[in-house]
């Protein structure tokens, strides 16, 4: 009788629209339900990200909206397939989303271009790994570009294995780094050396931030997107989004809000670093005691979120730098000793750009190795890797 109700449980499994189907004692295909089991999960979701059930008009999915998020899959098998679905922003490939992927004891971001793919628009089946050894394989994919780019979602993993179950404390164990940032720290123009950004020469694995994290083997979340800034534009406004999972393809406050409400229990960070206001003071209704207003607010309410979480605001000697930094001086945000103030390079400062007059790569390494000497001066952090030297990544410089 218990080997009828197996048997009766596989063929459930596999034909259900809801999960994967059992193959050789495991498991070769989460879909369905399966995308967002928390309790007993085949997926690490890497980021902020929003699990939609199935339904008349769609399949079951998670959608992953703002740079770096992601996921991370064990499975034994030679290679794995993943269905992604995605709107691209004004059907433009130079909104592209680009992916890099890596495999084993990689660490993102990956040297080769062959760890590098892109989206079109639409469902898409990826082959994102083959030709791997028949053994046990742990693979990382984040998402390079940023969130008014596309709008991306994973509707299934398949392989020619089987998947393995995650080991929660070990996902929980690496220490857990936030961003609130624009243009600067998303890695805008990053991989290029002159002309307009695009999303094949940006990526926000090669941004200060990400590359900061990196040292410290921790786990990362953005908020953010090219343009936005603390209070201004009021449509654009980053202070007004903290609450909601991801920013939209229509790049605005409003579409922000029709994202789910996040949860900030579910994603507790050690590290907070805030890369913001630069693009507040051009606004022709730019003004300083607003402003001032929501950088202390901002900064205030993500401490009563997270009270154990130190805290970098970084700036380039700006005119917004300086007007936050006053501000939570005045306030008593830096008397309180959570949040420290950190100078980084200007723009060029060492001879190079990137695209659209951005920070290069070059200028991303120096700046994460002066972030993570701070964190290390100031609380005691221990870096667990070097930090990414430019000459590997000549191949990935887009010229």
């Amino acid at each position: 009788m218990k080997k009828l109700l197996s048997l009766l449980l596989v063929l459930i499994v596999c034909f259900s629209g809801f999960s994967g189907c059992a193959v050789s004692g495991g498991i070769n295909k989460i879909s369905g339900s399966m995308l967002a089991n928390e309790s007993e999960p085949y997926v690490k979701w890497e980021g902020r990200y929003a699990y939609s059930a199935q339904s008349e008009e769609e399949d079951a999915k998670v959608t992953v909206y703002h740079s770096a998020t992601g996921f991370t899959v064990d499975f034994t098998g030679t290679e794995l397939y993943v269905e992604f679905e995605s709107t691209i922003s004004g059907n433009s490939k130079n909104h592209y989303p680009y992916f890099n992927v890596a495999v084993d004891n990689e660490i993102l971001p990956t040297v080769s271009l062959e760890r590098t793919f892109k989206l079109s628009g639409g469902k898409e089946k990826i082959c994102i790994v083959s030709g791997l050894s028949n053994s046990r394989h742990t693979v990382k994919c984040l998402k390079m570009s940023e969130p008014y780019d596309a709008t991306v979602s994973i509707l299934s993993f398949e392989t020619d294995g089987s998947f393995h179950k995650r080991d929660l404390d070990y996902d929980n164990g690496s220490l857990r780094f936030m961003f609130v940032c624009a243009s600067g720290g998303s890695g805008h123009g990053a991989l290029g050396t002159s002309g307009s950004r695009t999303t094949e020469n940006s990526s926000a694995l090669h941004s200060f931030n990400y590359l900061t994290a990196r040292m410290f083997g921790a786990d990362v979340q953005y908020v953010g997107n090219s343009g936005w800034g603390v209070a201004y534009p009021t449509g654009k406004s980053v202070s007004k989004v903290l609450d909601y999972t991801g920013i939209t393809t229509s790049n605005n406050v409003s579409g922000a809000k029709t994202t789910p409400v996040w949860d900030h229990s579910k994603w507790v960070p050690d590290v907070i670093i805030f890369n913001i206001g630069g693009n507040d003071t051009p606004d022709g209704n730019f003004n300083v005691t607003t402003y001032n207003k929501e950088v202390v607010d901002m900064v205030k309410k993500l401490h009563v979120l997270y009270p154990n979480a130190y805290m970098i605001w970084t700036h380039t000697n700006s005119k917004a730098g300086n007007y936050a930094m006053g501000a939570l001086t005045d306030a008593g945000v830096v008397k309180a000793g959570y949040l420290k103030e950190v100078v980084i390079p200007k723009v060029g400062a060492d001879g190079t750009t990137g695209a659209n007059g951005h920070n290069s790569l070059q200028t991303h390494i120096t700046t994460a190795q002066i972030i993570a000497d701070a964190l290390c001066e100031n609380w005691g952090f221990i870096t667990l890797e070097e930090n990414i030297d430019y000459k590997d990544y000549q191949s990935v410089i887009v010229k």
